[in-house]
């Protein structure tokens, strides 16, 4: 389904924060210039790039009057992305990171689908691409699939559909009142929930129109063994709201909560990593606090079932757990993959 010539094409303003991708950004700007759908807005926010990311933006910016660009001091991709949203003028909002790209006939497709069916939010599929190969498709529902805003919210609570914010087409009032925490890693899991609650349907098209890259670069301002605390604070948020809106799910919202909990604990008591001491006392605070619900969940698999009692059973011998099988063993049982 694509739209025709005579209707009206309402503005759809596409945020990509930029930071150090020299080598990527022209694939990803180039997918968006060759856009089928053409009445587009392409805001770079250039996040304090130090190679030669502003130079391009301006370049680009130049060829064609679509681009905005706008440079500021770095904070991170919640920052960028937010800087984006505050500048943005189109009825309609999508994003894109700088070493991704996105299908030609994304968003003609895609926003078709949305005005035809008068949708609040359309979603696609995303590939994650790796030299050239698609190695994972997140799939959702099948093309044409229409679901309220509070039916697919329950489904990213729990985590059965991922948090990425790229995957949809998003009417502005949605992000009404939200934006990403800045300073925070996987800043879409305590954003996304909201934007899909704030919609009143939303529809899916089951094609892999974005395409992920799998690679080392991009916005950050964090080093890797802070991330599981990060993903526990975005899946607190989750069960946080559950408790006032969801509360057929509290228990499964707080169990993916524990699991990041212990996650956190077990970074710092394997390393002693001194960053992960105030998150670890955090994390152990609400693992005391809510000790009852978290043992009496059975939907855990058995490993981590063994390592969130022995935690609760024994602290010294959680922490000798953790010296012994360091990130070879226990991390495995006790992390999850994001999907």
């Amino acid at each position: 389904m694509c739209m025709s010539k005579n209707e009206v094409k309402p503005k759809l303003s596409i945020i990509v924060p930029v930071y150090n991708v020299e080598k990527y950004l022209g694939k990803c700007v180039d997918s968006l210039l060759n856009q089928f759908y053409k009445n587009l807005e392409i805001i770079l926010v250039d996040d304090g790039s130090s190679d030669g990311c502003p130079h391009l933006c301006d370049l680009y910016a130049q060829k064609d009057s679509r681009i905005v660009v706008i440079h500021k001091k770095n904070g991170g991709l919640a920052s960028a992305r937010n800087t984006g949203l505050d500048n943005c003028s189109g009825e309609y909002i999508a994003f894109l990171d700088s070493d991704d790209w996105i299908d030609p006939e994304a968003y003609d497709k895609m926003l078709s689908f949305l005005l035809s069916a008068e949708l609040d939010i359309v979603c696609c599929e995303i590939s994650r691409v790796q030299n050239g190969k698609e190695i994972e498709r997140y799939q959702f529902y099948k093309s044409g699939s229409i679901l309220t805003g509070r039916d697919v919210t329950r489904e990213i609570l729990l985590d059965k559909i991922g948090s990425h914010v790229v995957k949809a087409i998003y009417k502005k009032e949605c992000w009404a009142g939200v934006r990403f925490p800045v300073g925070r890693l996987y800043e879409d899991i305590p954003v996304t929930f909201k934007v899909f609650a704030a919609a009143k349907n939303v529809g899916f098209i089951a094609e892999p129109f974005y395409k992920y890259r799998e690679n080392d670069a991009g916005i950050t301002l964090s080093p890797k063994p802070i991330k599981p605390y990060h993903e526990f604070l975005g899946f607190k948020d989750h069960y946080d709201y559950a408790l006032k809106e969801y509360p057929e799910i509290v228990d499964e919202c707080l169990a993916n909560a524990a699991m990041y909990a212990i996650s956190t604990c077990f970074h710092y008591y394997s390393e002693k990593n001194q960053e992960l001491r105030e998150p670890s006392a955090h994390t152990e605070q609400f693992l005391k606090e809510n000790k009852r619900q978290i043992m009496a969940y059975r939907g855990f698999i058995k490993t981590r079932k063994i390592a969130i009692s022995i935690f609760y059973f024994s602290k010294p011998l959680f922490k000798l757990m953790c010296r012994l099988f360091n990130k070879t063993g226990l991390q495995k049982l006790t992390h999850f993959d994001m999907k």
